[in-house]
């Protein structure tokens, strides 16, 4: 009877080892994002794929109307769209925005307006919250095609894998 209620007891094990780990033998690889069409991609959906993975306290959306307030040196006219989102207190520097422009050349020009703003923020936070100025020593700024990302998150490089899974 023991032999029994032990076999019994062993091919549950089994089985729940099996179920856990997608079956015996088998092996999880790490698979790189799914790689999207960048012509395409809504600057939007991006700003989403990120905060559903490392939310900003708070988060308030920007739209193109307010970018002039935050980016005082950007050229608009030549922005297709935008997804900008903030924290809404400014208690944290948290930052994520994505520029769909009309060119590459004019995303690269939006690049030294988005540095302007990243060199103002460094110098507010550092005095107001300098626990929170990983964050900005980390931030990201990059153009890919006619796209412009910035980036200021608890895990930039997580937010960067994400923007890049849709931007290639």
């Amino acid at each position: 009877m023991k032999k029994k209620i032990l076999s019994v007891v062993f091919a549950m094990l089994c089985l729940t080892a099996s179920a856990c780990s997608g079956g015996i033998g088998d092996t999880q690889e790490d698979t790189a994002p799914e790689v999207r069409n960048t012509v395409n991609a809504e600057p939007s959906d991006i700003t989403s794929a990120v905060l559903v993975e490392i939310p900003i306290n708070s988060a308030i959306e920007k739209g193109l109307d307010d970018l002039s307030m935050y980016f005082t040196e950007l050229d608009t006219t030549g922005l297709e769209s935008v997804s900008y989102y903030m924290c809404a207190s400014g208690a944290y520097p948290d930052e994520i925005a994505v520029m769909k422009f009309t060119s590459e050349e004019l995303a690269g020009q939006g690049r030294t307006a988005v540095q302007s703003r990243l060199d103002k923020q460094i110098s507010v936070y550092e005095s107001y919250t300098p626990d929170e100025m990983y964050k900005l020593e980390g931030a990201i700024i990059e153009t890919n095609g006619n796209y412009l990302y910035y980036l200021v998150t608890s895990d930039n490089a997580k937010a960067e894998e994400i923007v890049k899974g849709f931007l290639g």
